[in-house]
């Protein structure tokens, strides 16, 4: 009787056991955000409509590419780029989303200031910065789509 009830109780706490270990689990990520996975693909165009705007309805002579002239949209991209690593921020457990975002500001103030101080941007600087931005927004939206899929894997 004594040996039949051991058995029992070690079965019982088995089975609650493994009970516990699948039903906790620790999150490393934060959840995939739609609306925010939205946002940074709506920056991302915007960012990518400057530069071949830029490229096809202006050229390096006769001044068309003054800085002034396109002022006015560096700040606009500014605010969304700005709105984007507040979002990313306020996350927990975001550091690298949010890491990405600070790149990608960095970058664009880079570029706006050496426009800026050149006050023009010849075509080949414009692919350069378009390419590389685009690659920088890659990384942000595959760093917030590996959460979508990081969720919904098979448990």
């Amino acid at each position: 009787m004594n040996n039949t009830l051991s058995k029992a109780i070690i079965i019982l706490v088995s089975v609650f056991l493994v009970t516990c270990t699948n039903s906790c689990r620790v999150k490393f990520v934060p959840d995939f955000d739609s609306e925010l996975y939205s946002k940074i693909e709506t920056t991302s165009k915007a960012v990518d409509r400057f530069y071949l705007l830029m490229l096809e309805t202006t050229s390096a002579k006769d001044n068309e590419r003054a800085y002034s002239n396109f002022s006015k949209q560096y700040v606009e991209i500014e605010v969304e780029l700005n709105s984007l690593l507040l979002q990313n921020k306020i996350r927990p457990l975001n550091e690298n989303s949010t890491r990405i975002c600070e790149i990608i500001l960095q970058t664009w103030n880079k570029y706006k200031e050496e426009h800026k101080e050149d006050n023009s941007i010849s075509d080949g600087l414009i692919k350069i910065n378009q390419t590389y931005m685009q690659d920088l927004f890659f990384a942000l939206q595959v760093s917030e789509k590996a959460k979508e899929i990081l969720i919904n894997q098979p448990k």
